[in-house]
């Protein structure tokens, strides 16, 4: 059995190193590129089964980078690497179609398990033509699902268990991250479809001039590389239901074929003249205001009321407080299971700075946060020290460290520089060269400073 090829992009050279020697001595075949152009080269040449990249690059951000990468292979996992002031920039790559991302410093263990991890939930139909595939019918990006004690998670779980016998169309709103696709399950488990197909689609991931044959199918010949027939999202979901994230994504003609199928019932393949009755429940979800959207000329607003039968709103966490510890404890439970590690509990200061973290990614920055902070512990309590610096520097606790009486403007000026020095670190995964040139100091000052302040490093 072949090795799976991993393509690690990092212009840190010392951390793509360890990394190519971590991954081949846990039976990957690992290479190295040091630039976005050089990776992809490398892609066009082979595509690999996944892909961790830097989020800064010298030539190009993993933003870009990804869209790039989308454009010659539409599936293949990839997994981003960033600084934990990036992850409003990762939420964005996640929306370009990447699988997930880990903050620095990164913990090898972590990203083995997040390789693994990805080749088997994004793991595709088998591909009836050479046409890259982004759909799913399993999980696309799982978070987990619980309820919330908070007054409107319950009225979230109350009004899915409303409609999910329905066959009414549902409108998901809320922000990245909020678990648009794990309501859409629940709302599939409560339907009298639950025993047949539950298909996820990313419509903000999908390649423009592939979305028509992934959403609706394709016959032979339609179009170059059409060498077989393909059955699109909405046959391999007959009788279940179809998710379509990121809705809003979609282009004005595939908007109106999407119109068409949810009027009438029935698909046509592209380059086919036959039409093909579906029995589908179509759940979407959006980050978009799309009303906006119709204001301005970009989503059809006739789709738009046909899609809004039943709308629901999934608040982001920042507005849902009581439910954080709840969250925090179900995601350490199962980091637990899946790294076979046996913490048992959070300290109370970290559910305290976990409160009051503003949490741009929602539960899914969450759920990474508690992982990496099971692994660093492995057993035991999860302390502050599991948990990423700026968590730590956003909360009123952080604030609290400069005493009023001490104000002076030394003090003002050295607190900063050890907030500033920190973070650059994190940044760069403590690699000491690469944060002295973020923080625009030469080496032997950065280590003055390090020395000054007695950081470790």
């Amino acid at each position: 059995m072949s090795k799976s090829k991993i393509l690690v992009i990092d212009d840190d050279v010392d951390l793509g190193t360890l990394l190519q020697r971590y991954l081949k001595r846990q039976g990957f075949d690992s290479e190295t590129v040091h630039s976005a152009k050089s990776g992809l080269e490398n892609i066009r040449e082979s595509v690999p089964d996944a892909i961790l990249a830097d989020y800064r690059l010298p030539d190009m951000d993993g933003l870009h980078l990804i869209k790039k990468i989308r454009t010659i292979d539409a599936k293949v996992p990839i997994i981003i690497i960033t600084g934990y002031s990036d992850v409003k920039q990762a939420i964005q790559c996640m929306k370009a179609g990447a699988y997930d991302y880990v903050t620095k410093p990164i913990q090898p263990e972590e990203i083995v398990h997040l390789i693994n991890k990805a080749k088997s939930t994004t793991t595709a139909p088998v591909q009836e033509s050479s046409t890259p595939n982004k759909t799913q019918q399993t999980e696309a990006k799982p978070i987990g699902y619980i309820n919330g004690k908070s007054e409107v998670a319950k009225q979230i779980n109350k009004l899915m268990k409303l409609v999910g016998p329905t066959d009414m169309t549902v409108l998901i709103l809320g922000e990245t991250g909020t678990g648009k696709e794990v309501a859409a399950k629940q709302i599939h488990e409560c339907s009298k479809r639950k025993k047949k197909p539950f298909v996820a689609i990313d419509c903000g991931a999908l390649p423009a001039n592939l979305a028509a044959s992934e959403l609706f199918g394709h016959i032979k010949g339609a179009f170059t590389g059409a060498l077989h027939d393909h059955k699109g999202c909405f046959e391999r979901a007959h009788g279940g239901t179809l998710f379509l994230d990121e809705v809003g994504n979609l282009s004005y003609e595939n908007q109106v074929r999407l119109l068409r199928v949810l009027q009438e019932g029935q698909i046509q393949r592209l380059g086919d003249e036959k039409t093909i009755k579906v029995d589908v429940r179509v759940v979407a979800a959006t980050n978009e205001d799309l009303i906006k959207a119709v204001g301005a000329g970009s989503f059809r607003e006739d789709l738009y009321h046909r899609l809004n039968e039943f709308k629901i709103e999934i608040p982001a966490l920042r507005n849902r407080n009581i439910d954080i510890p709840l969250f925090a404890n179900y995601f350490l439970e199962k980091s637990n299971l899946e790294l076979e590690k046996e913490v048992s509990e959070i300290d109370e200061n970290v559910i305290n700075f976990l409160n009051q973290y503003s949490w741009p990614g929602n539960l899914r920055e969450l759920r990474n946060v508690m992982k990496r902070a099971v692994l660093l512990a492995g057993s035991g309590k999860i302390k502050e020290d599991h948990i990423p610096y700026e968590l730590k520097s956003e909360s009123p606790i952080a604030s609290n460290d400069i005493n009023i009486q001490t104000l002076d403007l030394k003090t003002v000026v050295a607190n900063a520089e050890v907030n500033a020095i920190e973070r650059a670190l994190s940044e760069c995964s403590y690699n000491k060269s690469k944060a002295a040139r973020l923080l625009g100091v030469d080496r032997k000052t950065l280590y003055n400073k390090l020395e000054q302040y007695n950081i470790k490093a």
